[in-house]
């Protein structure tokens, strides 16, 4: 059992989840979250609601944050801007085939200052005379820090085909990898392009509906398998899993049907029989496949 609260860092940035235990918190209350280079103020933007889990679910908040802490952080943060420019000169001072994508300015309580600089490159970058001009420069020890993958996305942020935020830059914490398999299984394996987020890998969103898809396939009848549907009996040329529905060629025309509305000649078949009692025809009754009654085997007939 826990009490858990979303904390933003920024306006519109990702989501990050706090357990505040006992305390009273509420939206808009500026709490200290912890971080690997300390604790950093972040504003609540939801909660805070139970959560019934038998492992924490979210790290210990680090309490509230005092004025002077929050005054502190909106000051670094707006200082960012500037130091962003000032590397992005510097970068190009040195003619590097690098991107930088974001700067993060770290105070820490024995009065140094650290800019961990964030980038994206293809290549090796040989950093030998930029760090040094660039600590010389913003004054503080710099950490350059290369992103790859997905990373690059979540730190830039961005809009997908779908026309909302990046999950990856909302409320996904870790993305997960996406295979080929979870595309293929939603009919996406001749086209990946299709399904290709801006971060170059397949789309997370893919594993959020694999489930659905694979439910659907389980039910629905094959491709090629003749089903009866209230308009005629006729074979499956189609699925459509978004809809519900899959396409059966009834006279010559492709009707779009309701996955509930469609029985397969076999699961007909078995309802009959069991209705019927085993194998549905009257006693004597010959076998409507064209099959024969099985002969009994004549007394001392060797086997």
């Amino acid at each position: 059992m826990a009490r858990v609260i979303a904390v933003a860092f920024q306006e519109f940035g990702t989501l990050r989840y706090l357990d505040v235990g006992t305390a009273d918190v509420e939206v808009g209350d500026w709490v200290l979250f912890p971080t690997p280079d300390g604790d950093e103020p972040a504003r609540c933007v939801w909660g805070p609601e139970t959560v019934e889990a038998p492992e924490p679910v979210a790290p210990a908040w680090a309490g509230p944050a005092g004025t002077r802490q929050v005054e502190a952080a909106m000051a670094r943060r707006a200082e960012r801007t500037g130091i962003t420019e000032t590397v992005r000169r510097a970068v190009a001072d040195h003619d590097l085939a690098m991107d930088v994508l974001a700067v993060d300015n770290i105070d820490h309580d024995d009065g140094t200052r650290l800019v961990a600089v964030y980038y994206r490159s293809m290549h090796r970058v040989d950093f030998r005379n930029l760090v040094p001009d660039l600590a010389g420069r913003l004054r503080s020890r710099v950490d350059m820090r290369q992103v790859s993958g997905r990373n690059p996305a979540r730190i830039v942020g961005g809009a997908g085909v779908c026309g909302r935020e990046l999950c990856c830059t909302t409320f996904l914490d870790e993305p997960e990898p996406i295979g080929m398999r979870l595309a293929a299984d939603q009919g996406y394996a001749s086209n990946p392009l299709a399904v290709t987020g801006v971060c170059g890998k397949l789309m997370c969103c893919l594993r959020y509906e694999h489930p659905y898809y694979v439910d659907f396939h389980q039910r629905a009848p094959r491709i090629g398998q003749t089903v009866e549907t209230p308009s005629g009996r006729g074979p499956v040329v189609g699925h459509d899993p978004a809809a519900g529905r899959v396409e059966v060629a009834v006279d010559g025309r492709t009707m779009s049907c309701p996955l509930v509305s469609v029985c397969t000649t076999a699961a007909r078949r078995r309802s009959r029989e069991a209705s019927g009692g085993g194998s549905g025809r009257q006693p004597g009754e010959r076998p409507r496949d064209g099959g024969s009654t099985p002969r009994p085997e004549a007394p001392g007939r060797p086997r």
